[in-house]
């Protein structure tokens, strides 16, 4: 698996990757704001993720992804900053 990243903004940058939803290769986007991740699939918004209290990756509104999906984007997410 390779990771793609480009800066949109200088505040925002986006984290993209191939990701496995609904049996096909996808690609996603994780694009940083303030206190959470915009997902984009296939270029389209689809959810926001966070952190919770615990430091556990959270769907903060958007399509409900599963609990494996959104453990997968954070994996990703905290992988590119290590």
């Amino acid at each position: 698996m390779f990771y793609f990243v480009k800066m949109e903004e200088e505040q925002h940058p986006v984290i993209g990757f191939g990701l496995e939803y609904g049996n096909q290769l996808i690609y996603c986007e994780a694009i940083m704001q303030d206190n959470h991740y915009d997902v984009l699939f296939d270029g389209k918004w689809t959810a926001s993720l966070a952190h919770n209290d615990d430091w556990n990756w959270m769907q903060a509104s958007g399509v409900i992804l599963p609990d494996e999906t959104i453990a997968e984007i954070g994996f990703k997410i905290e992988s590119y900053y290590q």
